[in-house]
């Protein structure tokens, strides 16, 4: 009895310790394969910030514009994604792209509590990306990962969230990345403690909604997601010879397991086999995952995965093909071998040591053109190279290495996994593998919806009439005369159509399409801003012939009052003053002014004349996002030297901004810039502030309308909040 009892308590054990080798969950730590494998070409989600319309949209997705008309890149957004929607194994992808100006949250994507407090969340604040996590857990463990340098403006960011994972790359910069891992216990996504439902994104606002921001210009979602059977598609015991196999189809034995000598000493873990299993590029069958349990003594080659059925380790395959990618390793060391297509001194890729040791669970994830591998103890590699496994169809050709060239042989989409040996044959054995499961993760694929089209409609312009009154002043010392003239030039123009993209959705052109008419991106460089004048049919938008110095204007904000004229003419009325002062050198200088009733802020634009024909060049930027009509109109503009006035034919105006010397102190300081002290309070408007960018220069921003600059919180914020 005693007897039956000391075997059953041994087979328990040994069953308990066997099912312990089998991976617990095989999707686990897949994250990054999938992400690179199975990301469609295609987003599920595209939305456009600065018209707040959206190209592409998906179920999941429940989207809200708040319809304020800021300008580009700071329209505000509210997303929510359902978690059961996601799955706890799904990945979400956000491609990002940002402005000239980062300023506050560009976008929050997270969960908040009850009292709407944060408790995990991916962010970036100005130009500072972060990783904050509160866990719910009663071990209570919480952290924040940050970084200052990943994000530039103009930058295109992507990440990537899962249950267990969180990586952000900078596609500019590849170097620039940030990776955070979550285990079972805290996950990201799927907190157990929490009560959240939904995944909560904000664009160019926080989740909360209580600040707002600039700088998110365009943002697209993607859904990924992998799976797999719980039960592998064979699954090797190794030390008894045996094998149980689901997947007949996509894998073969080409050599079933055996030992190399029958009446060696050594038994354990040194059966050896060689399988082959074919991929489908195309299909859900395009990851491949290897488990395998060492035992414990680890010698040799105790395994080979390679792209050619002769491969032998070293980058050798007896010249049997060019695709013959390979690795191996060789006692503890780990080998990565290229193909022979590649064009260097070696084939060797990567070679590290102390990475296969006794008792070691060693995990390789094998996909088309790259290698992942780990030893769940302290060494986690990711290889991806054109002269990895080519498992997508590409073509023999003849290799640029040893200059050999193989007529006849076909691509396949195959690869071998050697057991204890080399593919290539048993003389090169190992010992180690005591059990080895072979897996599918496979592509889910989710259905992309198509792509909302924006009808484009036609203005036509037939003749334009242009009066200007032009004011000569001459300056002495003791008096000052003033003449004032009035010429209408009238210009018959051939008639050009402009095509307008335009939303099927109809647009009220009687709302105001800009909170801030004045809101113009600065430069400090100069006291004016100049807006140009180009001469039609001609290359010459950057001469000013003036003797004042230009400065660019990246966009120009267009005030929409009303469109109700359908008259089949363009009638304009510009004041230029024409200013001769008493120099040596009689310098000319023709302005067209909007002057401002305060004495410290002018609002003026600098005219330069290119001829008897005349275009208003960045006066009309992005009016094609705001304007949608087929009439065409008549757009009157008339200025007075003191103050701007308006006829009842106005359509459009524009307004720029000059700050006096008194005024234009630059705060962007190589010492403010160097401690990252980039917000200040403009003294001329609280409900401005100027933002500092990378190179020094002062760019001036107005707030969300009725929001005022607080400098103690760096921010916009309620006029009453700045009071209490």
């Amino acid at each position: 009895m005693i007897n039956l009892v000391y075997y059953y308590v041994l087979a328990v054990l040994f069953f308990n310790i066997n099912d312990a080798t089998k991976p617990d969950n095989p999707l686990h730590g897949t994250n990054s394969i999938c992400a690179d494998v199975c990301t469609p070409s295609e987003a599920h989600v595209e939305l456009d910030l600065s018209q707040a319309r959206i190209y592409r949209e998906n179920e999941r997705v429940e989207i809200k514009f708040q319809q304020i008309g800021s300008g580009r890149c700071r329209q505000p957004a509210l997303l929510q994604i359902p978690l059961d929607t996601i799955g706890k194994h799904g990945i979400i992808k956000f491609d990002l792209s940002f402005g000239p100006v980062l300023h506050n949250f560009s976008i929050d994507i997270g969960f908040n509590d009850e009292d709407n407090k944060t408790i995990r969340t991916v962010n970036i604040f100005n130009q500072q990306v972060s990783v904050e996590y509160h866990s719910t857990n009663e071990n209570k463990i919480d952290f924040f990962e940050q970084s200052v340098t990943l994000l530039g403006p103009g930058d295109d960011l992507s990440i990537f969230i899962s249950n267990e994972w969180i990586y952000i790359e900078n596609k500019q910069r590849n170097q620039s990345r940030l990776t955070v891992f979550f285990n079972e216990t805290n996950p990201f996504l799927f907190d157990q403690y929490s009560s959240a439902t939904h995944l909560v994104i904000g664009l160019n606002r926080n989740v909360s909604g209580t600040q707002t921001g600039i700088g998110l210009c365009l943002a697209n979602i993607t859904f990924i997601e992998c799976d797999t059977n719980q039960q592998a598609a064979l699954n090797i015991d190794v030390d008894n010879k045996r094998f149980e196999q689901q997947d007949f189809e996509n894998i073969t034995w080409i050599s079933h397991l055996t030992y190399l000598d029958p009446n060696a000493d050594i038994r354990e873990c040194a059966a050896q086999g060689v399988i082959r299993l074919t991929f489908d590029p195309e299909g859900p069958r395009r990851i491949a995952r290897f488990d395998l349990n060492m035992g414990s003594q680890v010698h040799g080659f105790t395994f080979n995965i390679g792209d050619s059925p002769t491969n032998n380790g070293y980058g050798g395959d007896g010249g049997t093909t060019s695709n013959s990618a390979e690795i191996h390793s060789n006692d503890n060391r780990f080998y990565v071998w290229a193909n022979t297509k590649i064009c260097d001194d070696t084939l060797l890729l990567n070679i590290d040591y102390n990475v296969i040791e006794p008792h070691d669970r060693i995990t390789i994830l094998v996909s088309n053109e790259r290698i992942e591998l780990t030893n769940h103890r302290t060494y986690h590699r990711i290889l991806r190279s054109p002269y990895l496994y080519s498992l997508s169809k590409q073509n023999v050709t003849c290799n640029c290495f040893d200059s050999l060239c193989y007529p006849g042989v076909q691509p396949d989409n195959d690869i071998y996994f050697g057991i204890n040996r080399v593919i290539g044959g048993t003389y090169r054995p190992g010992i180690g593998v005591c059990n080895a499961y072979v897996n599918w993760i496979q592509c889910k694929k989710i259905e992309v919806s198509p792509r909302i089209k924006y009808e484009p409609i036609i203005t036509t312009t037939a003749t334009s009439t242009i009066e200007l009154m032009t004011t000569t002043s001459t300056t002495e010392a003791t008096k000052t005369t003033t003449t004032t003239t009035t010429t209408t030039i009238t210009t018959a123009a051939k008639a050009e159509e402009t095509t307008i993209n335009m939303s099927k959705e109809p647009i009220d052109v009687t709302t105001k399409a800009f909170e801030h008419a004045n809101e113009m991106i600065m430069s400090t460089e100069l006291l004016s801003l100049t807006t140009m004048i180009e001469k039609s049919n001609h290359n010459q938008t950057n001469q000013n012939y003036s003797t004042s110095t230009l400065v660019s204007v990246p966009s120009a904000m267009v005030h929409i009052d009303e469109v109700t004229s359908t008259e089949p003419e363009i009638t304009m009325e510009l004041m230029v003053a024409n200013t001769t002062t008493n120099q040596a050198n009689d310098e000319e200088q023709t302005y067209f002014t909007n002057a401002s009733t305060n004495t410290n802020e002018e609002e003026s634009s600098t005219v330069s004349i290119l001829g008897h024909q005349y275009r208003l060049l960045n006066i009309l930027a992005n009016l094609s996002q705001y304007v949608a009509t087929e009439n065409t109109f008549i757009e009157t503009i008339s200025n007075d030297f003191k103050s701007t006035t308006t006829t009842e034919d106005i359509l459009l105006t524009t307004t720029t901004t000059t700050i006096d010397s008194i005024a234009s102190s630059n705060p962007c300081t190589l010492e403010n810039l160097a401690a990252n002290f980039v917000y200040h309070e403009y003294p001329l408007d609280k409900h401005k502030f100027i933002f500092c960018d990378s190179e020094g220069k002062m760019n001036i921003i107005a707030c969300t309308p009725n929001d005022v600059w607080s400098q103690m919180e760096q921010t916009c914020i309620a006029p009453d909040l700045k009071n209490n």
